[in-house]
């Protein structure tokens, strides 16, 4: 009888953070591919652009594309 309280009590222990876990991977996979959607977006804006060879320039220009300045 005690084994078996143990085996459930462990089992429980295991099983609440899990699925925890799994509950909110998904949210993070729909920020992140609404991130990347967005990064995407600002990469074509950019290449219209031209920058050229002023990576440093361009790179500023899509960080602040995917925060909403542009």
């Amino acid at each position: 009888m005690k084994t078996t309280v143990i085996a459930l009590a462990l089992a429980a222990a295991v099983a609440l953070p899990s699925a925890a876990a799994a509950a909110t991977s998904t949210d993070f996979s729909d920020a992140k591919s609404a991130y990347s959607m967005r990064k995407a977006e600002c990469k074509e804006k950019a290449k219209a652009k031209h920058f050229g060879v002023h990576w440093i320039k361009r790179n500023r220009w899509i960080k602040d594309c995917i925060a909403g300045a542009h």
